[in-house]
């Protein structure tokens, strides 16, 4: 990577400003999501914890459903009418995102409390009807705030307060597990632990909410007012709408379809193992918050070049971090899966498969996020329909024979699809380069230290705590070594001096 002229020197140092807070948030709500996920395991075990992973997957679903893409439309929105100064337009904008989708999402938590046996009949088996039934009538009620707390914190993350946006989304991941724990202690049974899951969704949408309003009122009313203001929000976000309802759908169909085609029993298998995946996706999370407003600042200043550097930085931290922790999770599978309990590492085959496919899409690092601040939705929406085809059919093919490795086949292609075609549009499209050749040599030394260090490991000794731990010790300073040597090039040397700032 090219030194940074002094021009655009300041939005990195923002970015990496910002990056700091929301890494570390990042860090949180993964660690108390695996948290999350341990506890259940082991409380529920397998077969139970099939129903509640599947319970969590269609709410997720639904939820991404009704925040009808006014979640990303309202982080574009208010970060371009900031850029623009036209703050007139920003009430009336977040009026507009708010109202119909809680309009949306209560109708729809309604609908599901109803029809809860309806529902649970199409993937509980008989010996699980009634939990799965229990599961959807406590989640429920929280489905009707649920979208709308995602707008809402979208709307701080265009405003810039990422602090307050950290604090409060790292604050649902962490109460669930000390909520599901203390349930569990006081011996209240399986339906608390989804009551401890769903409660903090209502808990900090109302902080949120409260947050968002302030921002909005100390913004004021200044600049010019655009009539077609809403409209084009609308425009936008209806794209985007259907295009993040397919991508939930490609993230958890899977775990439907294994729980469907195969028991209840895999699809806990399945969902426990594939949880890593989404924990190891916290830098790329981490990087989008704080990215996502400056881009869609810059680009509608028509400020290409700036980012250019602010994508090719994010991309080469998230790569970075990632590519070791998807390397490890490939070679010590069989050994990470026991900490869920007996019968878990029966997913080894199908978290190497995953973790495998990641290795791409961590280093396109932020592509889909350029093109959706680059007011691309409608390209975006092309690509999730393709993967999303691709996932449905592999899932169908594969699923029946080969099981949870089938389903992890299918994942990997849908992910692979959208991540290469997005990258091909923000590159060819939107014209802005990737500035992947300066990846080349981080990605290499992690294959080396991590990729082929594991692949040693493996061959010398079975998988254990004992040789997880030498492993790790000696990748880790091997390729921190390396990072440090090249630190200035990676632009790492703005984050070493943002942390002894802060």
């Amino acid at each position: 990577m090219s030194a940074p002229d002094t021009g655009d020197r300041g939005e990195l140092r923002n970015f990496a400003k910002g990056g700091v807070v929301t890494l570390l948030g990042s860090v949180a709500s993964a660690a108390a999501g695996f948290l999350m996920t341990v506890v259940v395991a082991r409380l529920l075990g397998p077969a139970e914890a099939g129903v509640f992973f599947i319970v969590m997957a269609l709410f997720m679903i639904f939820s991404e459903v009704t925040e009808l893409g006014a979640d990303t439309g309202l982080v574009r929105s208010a970060a371009r009418l900031r850029a623009l100064g036209r703050m007139s337009d920003l009430r009336r904008v977040t009026v507009a995102a708010l109202v119909p989708v809680l309009a949306v999402s209560t109708v729809t938590a309604v609908v599901l409390y109803v029809c809860a046996p309806w529902v649970a009949s199409f993937f509980a088996d008989p010996a699980h009807l009634d939990e799965a039934t229990l599961f959807l009538r406590v989640a429920a009620p929280f489905l009707a705030v649920s979208a709308a707390r995602m707008v809402v914190l979208s709307g701080m993350r265009g405003l810039g307060d990422l602090t307050a946006y950290t604090l409060v989304n790292v604050a649902m991941p962490v109460a669930r597990p000390l909520l599901a724990v203390a349930a569990v202690g006081l011996g209240l049974g399986s339906g608390a632990v989804m009551l401890a899951w769903s409660l903090p969704v209502g808990l900090t949408f109302a902080a949120a909410a409260v947050l968002l309003w302030r921002m909005v009122r100390r913004a004021g009313t200044g600049g010019e007012r655009d009539p077609g203001a809403v409209r084009e929000f609308w425009l936008f976000s209806g794209a985007r709408g259907v295009a993040a309802m397919i991508e939930i759908l490609i993230v958890w169909l899977d775990v439907l379809i294994v729980g469907a085609l195969v028991s209840n029993h895999d699809a806990g298998i399945y969902a426990t193992a594939s949880r890593f995946i989404t924990t190891g996706t916290l830098v790329l999370a981490a990087t989008r918050i704080a990215v996502a407003p400056q881009i869609a600042g810059l680009l509608a200043k028509g400020d290409n070049r700036t980012a250019e550097r602010l994508n090719s930085m994010a991309t080469g931290w998230v790569m970075i971090a990632s590519w070791p922790l998807y390397l490890a999770l490939a070679c010590f599978g069989p050994f990470v899966l026991t900490l869920f309990g007996d019968g878990f590492a029966e997913g080894a085959a199908a978290l190497a498969i995953l973790a495998t496919s990641m290795l791409v899409v961590m280093a396109a690092g932020n592509v889909q996020t350029v093109l959706l601040m680059g007011g691309k939705s409608s390209w975006a929406l092309g690509n999730k329909v393709a993967a999303l085809a691709v996932n449905v059919v592999l899932n169908l093919l594969l699923v029946p024979y080969l099981g949870i490795a089938g389903a992890a086949l299918a994942w990997a292609a849908a992910e692979l699809v959208d991540t290469v075609a997005a990258a091909l549009q923000v590159r060819y499209g939107l014209g802005l380069r990737l500035g992947l050749r300066s990846l080349a040599g981080p990605g290499l030394w992690a294959l080396f230290w991590f990729g082929g260090g594991g692949v040693v490991a493996r061959l010398v000794a079975e998988p254990s705590a004992l040789s997880f731990a030498a492993y790790l010790t000696v990748a880790c300073a091997g390729y921190g070594l390396v990072l440090w040597r090249g630190r200035a090039a990676l632009h790492m040397d703005l984050l070493v001096e943002t942390v002894r700032r802060r």
